[in-house]
């Protein structure tokens, strides 16, 4: 008896193919920050050629574009208050995935924080995007009013926060438990009326 061929394989969508290829840039990130990607490994482990890596991204900055774009996205809804939280559990709670995030992404992280920092522009934008919807997220947790005094304050506190964690990740000076409680009272002691 003859074997039945395998079936064919089913050609993957454009945005399928974008998807595998953005998920591939996320799973490697962190060990690798997002402007070391090599293309020639996304297309490996993707079993595509590097050439059809480029038809779904016009150039690597595009592609790499849609990775940090994505890892933000992730980060936010790591980073999202939780429902049913009282607002003082959900900010600590907030800080707590942060750390942790940090801890885990340190090199991709600190890639995108210094990227924005030195003005590459596309890493700036979501940057920037990404601090803001923090903001609001924060703002939400601790059921604060919005306005532009505690928005100003809060970014403030971010920039400092995302240094101190980076330092910390590098040299723990204290433990993790006393960092989350400082980065915590100084939000709670800039955000007073």
């Amino acid at each position: 008896m003859v074997a039945a061929p395998p079936p064919p394989r089913a050609r993957r969508s454009a945005g399928d193919r974008r998807a595998q290829l953005v998920a591939i840039g996320l799973e490697l990130l962190p060990g690798t920050p997002v402007q070391e990607l090599t293309i020639d490994e996304v297309a490996r482990r993707a079993g595509i050629s590097r050439s059809l890596l480029f038809h779904y991204f016009a150039t690597k900055r595009d592609y790499y574009t849609a990775v940090t774009r994505a890892a933000a996205d992730v980060l936010l809804e790591h980073l999202s208050p939780r429902p049913g939280l009282p607002a003082d559990e959900q900010a600590t709670g907030m800080l707590e995935r942060y750390v942790g995030w940090v801890e885990t992404y340190r090199d991709a992280h600190l890639s995108f924080v210094r990227g924005a920092a030195a003005g590459d522009p596309w890493v700036a934008e979501i940057y920037e995007q990404t601090r803001e919807q923090l903001v609001d997220l924060s703002l939400t947790a601790l059921g604060l009013p919005d306005d532009p005094r505690r928005r100003q304050l809060l970014r403030a506190w971010f920039a400092f926060t995302e240094e101190l964690v980076d330092q910390w990740v590098r040299e723990p000076t204290m433990e993790r438990t006393e960092l989350v409680d400082l980065l915590r009272a100084f939000l709670d002691r800039l955000t007073e009326p």
